[in-house]
């Protein structure tokens, strides 16, 4: 029988904003038309590619347990059908190196970027977009998969659709909202593909994890939305529509319900992908929560100035992060809430805060820890918690400026600097291996005396 797995306390990373170089991906290529806010490309981030010994071994310093991280698939597949074997072999260590200090691996196998051959080929709003990702998802499996206990075939997806064809804040970044759904509907195909596919190859199981059960799920962005103002009932409309088609589309299609890729007079719905309907197919849900966020109808500016909708993440007078994020742990709780609803365990897969002082994390962490700490103690299935991030990175549109990382990194030096707020972390999880095996609000309400 399978033994009940730990309580997983971990950070997360993922391939492009890490590890530098990746030449043949789509966003390498967006970079350099000057898609970037700062001017700036990813190049060598902080090359965790050459540092990943170093970068491990500080998150068991900081007594994690686990590592999320994602795979490139560009490294694995520069050219259509061409497979490179450095890369292989560069992951096979890497996961080498987790099981020698003992940080059990989640594996994400799409981070929001793709091949540059697949995106030339209109990446997945292209029919066979399934099979060809497949092909990728079999090669991970049949070179790493008896080492990985817990995959996320894709993280963000309803962001990686959104940010496509509504937000213009990924490549291609065209304000098309029909193709919205249509994304999410390859998407969803494609996941529904490679989860059958792991649980039909992965037969034979080794390493330190070999007997804990094999999970696979998705990383799923959710907001708490509200109207910007409370009174506006086509606002108050849209926080509901926004609830079901941003945070819960996803986890529907996942467990067999029907699917609500669309919003109505907004985004038109896809077909129904059959082979999701009617069962699971997801072993577990992960929540990726960092803030809250206000809809406003008809607003002077919004993604795009011909939709009528805008988002925005805090209001005067809230505390929040570099990127004008609110702090707002109570959401968290209530996305563990409503996850419960599903029946499946849940991991807390990102969450963490722009914060390059690091005048705003411990506290962060603390409370959002507090909450999580409530919904066990209430009977949530919570089997882990990653912050977002071990280490600063590459931010996407807007490069270099937001600093997420419990490690510090001096991009000049590529020297490492643990942040006071990451000792917090360790101390937090020490104090936990000592008396209770998961967060537990007895030790969270201490920490939150001695930080206010």
């Amino acid at each position: 029988m399978p033994k009940e797995s730990e309580f997983l306390w971990g950070a997360a990373t993922s391939s492009h904003q890490v590890e530098g170089d990746n030449f043949h991906n789509d966003w390498w290529a967006w970079e350099k038309l000057g898609k970037i806010e700062t001017g700036e490309v990813s190049g060598r981030s902080t090359d965790h590619w050459h540092l990943f010994k170093e970068d491990l071994r500080i998150a068991k310093e900081l007594g994690l347990n686990s590592y999320r991280f994602s795979i490139e698939w560009s490294r694995w597949e520069p050219i259509e059908g061409v497979w490179e074997p450095s890369a292989i072999e560069w992951y096979r260590e890497l996961i080498f190196e987790c099981e020698k200090l003992k940080l059990k691996p989640m594996v994400t196998l799409h981070h929001f970027t793709s091949p540059l051959w697949f995106s030339e080929q209109g990446g997945f709003l292209n029919t066979d977009s399934p099979r060809k990702f497949l092909k990728y998802v079999e090669k991970v499996v049949n070179c790493l998969g008896e080492r990985v206990p817990i995959w996320c075939t894709f993280n963000e997806p309803m962001v990686l659709a959104v940010g496509q064809y509504l937000g213009g804040f990924m490549p291609p970044g065209h304000f098309k909202p029909e193709l919205v759904s249509q994304l999410c509907y390859h998407l969803l195909k494609s996941h529904v593909y490679s989860y059958d596919l792991i649980h039909r190859e992965v037969k034979t199981r080794r390493g330190p994890w070999a007997q804990d059960p094999l999970e696979v799920g998705i990383a799923n962005n959710m907001v708490d939305f509200f109207p910007a103002r409370t009174w506006h009932p086509i606002e108050f409309a849209l926080s509901t529509l926004c609830r079901r088609f941003f945070n819960l589309s996803w986890w529907d299609s996942t467990t067999g319900h029907r699917q609500n890729f669309g919003i109505p007079w907004l985004i038109p719905k896809p077909p129904q992908v059959t082979e999701a309907l009617g069962r699971y197919t997801c072993d577990f849900l992960g929540i990726n929560y960092y803030t809250k966020g206000y809809l406003s109808w008809r607003s002077s500016s919004g993604f795009q100035t011909d939709f009528p909708v805008e988002v925005q993440f805090f209001k005067k007078g809230e505390e929040k992060s570099d990127l004008n994020w609110t702090i707002h742990p109570q959401g968290l709780g209530k996305m563990i809430r409503l996850a419960r609803n599903y029946g499946l365990p849940i991991y807390i897969t990102e969450n963490g805060i722009a914060d390059k002082t690091d005048q705003y994390r411990s506290k962060y962490i603390v409370h959002h820890l507090k909450v999580l700490a409530d919904e066990i103690a209430k009977g949530a299935p919570v089997k882990g918690y990653f912050h977002w991030s071990l280490l600063d990175n590459f931010e996407w549109i807007k490069g270099y400026e937001p600093r997420f990382g419990l490690v510090a990194v001096d991009y000049t030096t590529l020297n490492r600097t643990i942040r006071l707020s990451a000792r917090l972390y360790a101390e937090i999880i020490a104090m936990h291996q000592s008396y209770f095996k998961r967060p537990h609000p007895l030790i969270l309400n201490s920490f939150l005396s001695q930080i206010g």
